[in-house]
């Protein structure tokens, strides 16, 4: 049984040997170049050597500009570089971890004219989005995969508006500039639909994720009514092409409390939530309480917890194992391994999760 197999088995609430053992966020720089010093071998990933399995993107899907705009550093110093963004923000990024934006300094849609300037990046035909290497050789290597192939919405209607036009700007918009928000979110929405529509019918999808972070630790961002008035319009087609894709996992990934949007989520299309950040207090035993097994699961393991060491990892895990044997959930870490976490304590949540047996 490979990583695949014990994933779609898993989400069916099947019974599997062991967990495929994965990371579900990406790792920040600064935490491989101190992992490198402290045991993991210089030429290698954290998931080559520790035998991570790994989630396989299709790609050409997401809401991104074609052609990017140039990224290019604007200052320098010791602790910090200000840069532009392919999305065409300005944004400061702390040296010790450039993958985290430390603070969006300006952005390039302020008003509909600037939204109307944009706009064209989005072309659903633009040139870039184009795949050049379907063929076969291309659907057997994903159909033959040993790990989860799926699709990526990255970044999604949230992440759009936050990236290029501020937080702040893009919260007062839904109530100053609604017609503009339908836009931006109609143009999302073909983007994503023609990327769908692009992968062969024969290539087989496992699953799909919608990458928003539209929360934070008090709660979601946007109401419940905002959600229902902006999103779903232009989210249902997407949702619906996944339907006739038969992807039976699709994901709304977002750290933060949310847990008032997702009743309605569940009647949109959505059957799965992850990373199920614990310090925001989502909690999967609770969330399974609530919602059953039409609700899957994965993450929960908490940043804290890994920080903490052996001792408080097992703890956790301890706790999530009714849910890890009942099915449908994924543990895995909430969050990235942060610089300050040592390789060791990443290492033996890994061997953890590994040992378990479940068959």
């Amino acid at each position: 049984m490979n990583a695949r197999e014990r994933f779609l088995r898993i989400m069916r609430y099947e019974p599997v040997d062991r967990l495929p053992v994965l990371a579900m966020e990406p790792f920040e720089q600064s935490a491989i170049e101190r992992w490198h010093r402290e045991g993991l071998p210089t030429a290698q990933s954290p998931v080559e050597f520790l035998g991570l399995d790994q989630l396989v993107y299709i790609g050409g899907v997401g809401v991104s500009p074609d052609p990017p705009f140039e990224e290019k550093t604007l200052h320098e110093d010791e602790q910090y570089i200000v840069m532009t963004t392919g999305m065409g923000a300005t944004v400061q990024r702390d040296k010790t971890a450039p993958s985290t934006f430390y603070g969006h300094i300006d952005h390039p849609i302020k008003t509909r004219e600037d939204w109307e300037r944009y706009k064209w990046r989005l072309d659903p035909n633009s040139p870039g989005r184009i795949r050049k290497d379907w063929g076969p050789a291309l659907i057997r290597r994903f159909n033959e995969s040993p790990n989860p192939v799926g699709l990526c919405f990255f970044p999604f209607f949230f992440r759009l508006g936050f990236y290029t036009m501020g937080m702040e700007r893009f919260l007062m918009a839904f109530h100053d500039m609604p017609d503009m928000v339908h836009d931006m979110f109609a143009c999302g929405s073909r983007l994503c639909l023609a990327g769908i529509r692009r992968i062969p019918a024969d290539v087989k999808i496992d699953f799909a994720l919608f990458n928003e972070d539209l929360a934070g630790k008090n709660g979601p961002l946007i109401s419940p009514r905002t959600y229902a008035e902006f999103w779903y319009p232009h989210q249902d087609p997407i949702m619906q092409a996944l339907q006739d894709r038969n992807v039976p996992v699709v994901c709304q990934w977002s750290a933060g409390q949310f847990d008032a949007l997702l009743p309605d989520m569940l009647e949109h299309g959505f059957n799965c939530t992850w990373p199920l950040e614990r310090i925001a207090g989502m909690d999967a035993s609770e969330l399974r309480k609530r919602y059953g097994r039409k609700l899957l699961l994965g993450g929960n393991i908490s940043k804290e917890a890994l920080l903490a060491g052996p001792a408080a990892i097992d703890q956790e895990l301890d706790q999530l194992m009714p849910l890890i044997e009942a099915g449908g959930f994924l543990p895995a870490l909430d969050d990235m391994p942060p610089m300050e976490c040592p390789f060791d304590h990443y290492r033996h949540l890994t061997e953890r999760l590994r040992s378990l047996r479940l068959g």
